[in-house]
C-alpha cells in the first residue's frame, strides 16, 4: 500500500470516475476499481484487492458500495468512507432520476434500445476479462 494518505477530494472522484464509468455495476466495475485502486493510485496490491473484493462480495449490500466502505475506512477513517460512498452512488442516483423524470418520453427510440443492445455484451466482456486478470492469481 502506498505511504501516502489519500485526500478526501481524491477518494470522492475515483470512486465517482467509477460509478459514472462503469455500467452494469458490481462485476461491470471490477476491471475499473482494479485500475483504479491497485495500478494508479498503488493504495492497495493484488492480493489485498482480492481479499477486499471477497470482503465485499461476502458482505450483504452492492459491490460498489462495500468496496468503497472497505477502502474509504482503511485509507482516511469514517470520511474517507463518505467520500467514497458518495462518489461510487452518486452517477448512479442522478441518472436513474433523469431516466426516471424522462423515462416515458424516450423509452422506444430506436437509439436508445440500440444502446442497450450494445452495452449488455460490452458488460459481459468486462466480467470475463476480469474473471481472467484474476484467476491468473489464484493458480
Amino acid at each position: 500500500m502506498n505511504g501516502n494518505k489519500p485526500s478526501f477530494c481524491t477518494l470522492f472522484l475515483t470512486y465517482l470516475k467509477i460509478g459514472a464509468f462503469t455500467i452494469g455495476g458490481g462485476y461491470a466495475m471490477l476491471a475499473l476499481v482494479q485500475r483504479e485502486v491497485v495500478d494508479r493510485h498503488h493504495w492497495l496490491d493484488e492480493k489485498e484487492f482480492l481479499n477486499m473484493m471477497a470482503l465485499a462480495q461476502a458482505a450483504p449490500g452492492l459491490l460498489a458500495v462495500n468496496s468503497a466502505i472497505f477502502l474509504g475506512h482503511r485509507l482516511a477513517g469514517w470520511k474517507g468512507v463518505a467520500a467514497c460512498v458518495t462518489g461510487a452512488v452518486l452517477p448512479s442516483f442522478v441518472v436513474i432520476l433523469l431516466i426516471a423524470v424522462c423515462f416515458s418520453q424516450f423509452k422506444t427510440l430506436p437509439a436508445v434500445e440500440a444502446v442497450f443492445r450494445f452495452v449488455r455484451p460490452a458488460v459481459v466482456a468486462l466480467i470475463a476479462a476480469t474473471v481472467v486478470r484474476l484467476a491468473r492469481h489464484i493458480w
